[in-house]
């Protein structure tokens, strides 16, 4: 598995990419098309309880023109033990420590093992040989299959179990941002020129499409922004919620027209720097 930044031989190589129209996810794909990858996003109608994030992947490939695939799995058989398939509710109004500290509810059994699979599958019809997530365990350590001993895991396997491995053609699983605080990547993802008011973070959003602020996913959303000093530009539909933006953003810049956050930061070296 490869954490961090690779070194791009200047040749164009395939991956294909997880998107799952969240901000670590559009942050992954914009980070390997910057790398110099010809890129295949792949999204999952998986029985999720909406589908406002699947219209949010399509809205970040298509603004960097990357082919996008969405494959359809119902998972709904066999995972309804998963907040965001069953009936179980959804968490909400908890602190990053609680979220942390246990398996949560949204989990869904062996999801990223199911998505990792599949993206594999359509690797070796593509020829591709590097396979890109966002995945993060220093915001959601409380997921076994976001930690990087499961990639490293999975990747073993990718090169056992494939005839591309059998004949020495290496796969890849890369996870440049497992390690990084969400902060880091919204940093990360800013410079790279990632729109952020086109992804979508939360598990319970309303019948409008609006992220409720209260959940696992907008709790952590909001407070990397507020962490990284900028604004979020999406919309939120509780007034809890609303309270909570206009409290993160009171410390956060203006974004443009766009809705792409602005902020003054600090570069690796300490020169400030602005990201847009």
């Amino acid at each position: 598995m490869i954490v961090g930044r690779m070194r791009n031989d200047g040749k164009s190589k395939r991956a294909v990419v997880l998107l799952s129209g969240g901000m670590d996810s559009s942050t992954a794909l914009a980070f390997a098309a910057h790398e110099g990858f010809t890129c295949y996003a792949l999204t999952f109608r998986y029985g999720q309880r909406h589908v406002r994030e699947i219209y949010a992947a399509k809205q970040v490939a298509d603004s960097l023109g990357i082919e996008h695939l969405i494959v359809e799995i119902d998972l709904r058989e066999t995972a309804q033990s998963s907040a965001l398939i069953g009936k179980l509710p959804i968490p909400k109004r908890r602190s990053p420590k609680m979220i942390a500290s246990t398996i949560p509810a949204t989990y869904v059994p062996a999801r990223n093992t199911i998505f990792l699979a599949v993206a594999l599958a359509w690797a070796e019809v593509l020829g591709a040989r590097d396979i890109f997530t966002g995945a993060n365990a220093t915001d959601h350590s409380g997921y076994p299959d976001c930690r990087p001993s499961f990639f490293r895991a999975f990747e073993r396997l990718a090169n056992l179990a494939t005839k591309a491995g059998v004949h020495g053609h290496k796969l890849r699983v890369h996870a440049p941002f497992v390690n990084m605080p969400k902060s880091g990547i919204l940093k990360r993802g800013i410079a790279l020129g990632v729109d952020y008011s086109l992804t979508h973070s939360c598990f319970d959003p309303s019948a409008e499409g609006l992220a409720c602020g209260e959940c696992d996913a907008c709790t952590l959303r909001l407070e990397a922004f507020t962490a990284a000093g900028l604004k979020d530009p999406i919309a939120y539909a509780t007034t809890s919620g609303d309270r909570g933006v206009r409290r993160r953003n009171a410390l956060a810049s203006e974004s443009d027209d766009r809705g792409r956050a602005v902020a003054v930061d600090e570069d690796e070296d300490g020169s400030a720097a602005t990201h847009q």
